[in-house]
């Protein structure tokens, strides 16, 4: 396993765990030392091989660990050496525990800015979609009175046109959300599941507008919007249904519902 997946892994806790247990290895390190030629002096004399001794070795560890170094404690010999590699630790895992601070900080802000720019984009395209509501309202009125409809027909692709870009608006900011910031999203979701219902029952009812007018919509450009949108709203239901498990009381399970027999209605009106 990589190094930087290990230190990944490690909670804030767990970095100062560590911390505390390397200054306690080597304050036994020191103490040891006391019964050798290398020992921790205390006004060059070498600490006493007894408790007081052995919280005096911690002390001196935990100074070193800090950087300190009140010069009251000093190494000699080999304990040297370790003094050395302790502030070097120490050092080091205060870098990674800052490195793990500022990670944290960033995770929080990127979840803030994706929460945001989810809500900011399906803001754009809820309205979007009324816009379309309201273009196909004024093309199904028209249509009904008109004798020639193929201004209308190029209405329609046009509204068509911003009714597939909406939708692929709201996919693009749901592929940037995680499951539990789907789930913190209910009410949006429900938001955006009712408006894409009422622009399908809006572009269906103009579609049987036209065949009752007898007006030939079925042309290529059309039916590959329309296609490429039924696979869109298709792939969003797909990804909400999730929350029929999580929340099976919401709205948010009864607007797919209505989704996906409004879905079963295209098909049946594309065929």
């Amino acid at each position: 396993m990589k190094q930087s997946t290990i230190i990944d892994r490690l909670t804030l806790l767990q970095i100062i765990g560590l911390w505390i247990i390397s200054i306690i290895l080597f304050g036994m390190i020191y103490f040891a030392f006391t019964f050798t030629n290398h020992p921790i002096t205390n006004h060059n004399e070498p600490l006493t091989k007894d408790v007081i001794g052995f919280g005096n070795s911690m002390y001196f560890s935990f100074i070193t660990a800090m950087t300190i170094g009140y010069n009251d404690l000093v190494p000699v010999g080999y304990s040297k050496l370790f003094v050395v590699i302790e502030a070097i630790l120490s050092v080091a895992i205060l870098g990674i525990f800052i490195a793990k601070i500022v990670a944290v900080k960033q995770e929080e802000i990127i979840h803030e800015v994706e929460e945001l720019s989810f809500e900011e984009s399906t803001n754009s395209a809820i309205s979007e979609l009324y816009i379309f509501r309201n273009d196909v309202k004024t093309i199904i009125e028209t249509t009904k009175t008109s004798k020639k409809n193929n201004n209308n027909l190029k209405s329609f692709e046009q509204s068509l046109n911003m009714f597939k870009l909406a939708l692929q608006n709201i996919e693009h900011a749901t592929k940037k959300l995680t499951s539990e910031q789907k789930q913190n999203s209910s009410l949006r979701i429900e938001l955006i599941l009712n408006s894409i219902n009422f622009s399908l029952s809006r572009m269906i009812e103009v579609l049987e507008t036209f065949d009752h007018k007898k007006t030939n919509w079925k042309k290529e450009s059309i039916t590959a919007t329309i296609v490429e949108s039924k696979q869109i709203m298709q792939n969003l239901y797909d990804t909400y249904i999730f929350l029929k498990s999580v929340e099976p009381q919401t709205k948010v399970v009864e607007k797919l519902e209505d989704l996906n027999k409004t879905l079963k209605t295209l098909h049946e009106t594309l065929n």
